[in-house]
């Protein structure tokens, strides 16, 4: 699953947590619910860093880093970290369940949700999360 998407569905799913630590369990959750959904990839780690290092920060600064929608979406994309793990360490093996165990991680591209609508999907949901935050700070909430 891209990104964008793993980080909407955390977000999504710890917009009502009020610990950051439940919200970053909660998007941790969801990174793996989402795994087991039939999903295209991009394949291409630059962007999927790239994408990430933008908008964690940005959602921070429209929501404050103690914010569970920013560790909701930093959950959700927690799991996929392990990639980024020295190769020695990623020559062990995945360590995320849905990584580690084929069954649990779709590849079926039947009714897979193409890249391009995670991308979009998971853009505009964090990009409308933003923008509430912007509006919350705004007026001082």
């Amino acid at each position: 699953m891209i990104q964008l998407g793993h980080m909407a569905t955390g977000i999504l799913a710890s917009r009502h947590v009020s610990s950051p630590v439940a919200a970053a369990l909660s998007g941790v959750v969801m990174h793996g619910m989402m795994d087991v959904a039939p999903h295209g990839e991009i394949n291409d780690r630059g962007w999927e860093v790239a994408s990430v290092a933008l908008a964690v920060p940005i959602l921070a600064m429209a929501w404050g880093w103690r914010s569970p929608v920013v560790w909701g979406a930093i959950g959700g994309v927690l799991p996929d970290a392990e990639h980024l793990l020295p190769a020695k360490v990623r020559d062990r093996g995945p360590l995320f369940p849905t990584h580690r165990i084929d069954a649990l991680h779709s590849s079926d591209t039947r009714l897979a949700i193409p890249a391009w609508a995670q991308v979009a999907l998971g853009g505009a949901v964090i990009g409308w999360f933003t923008a509430r935050g912007w509006r919350r700070r705004s007026r001082g909430a």
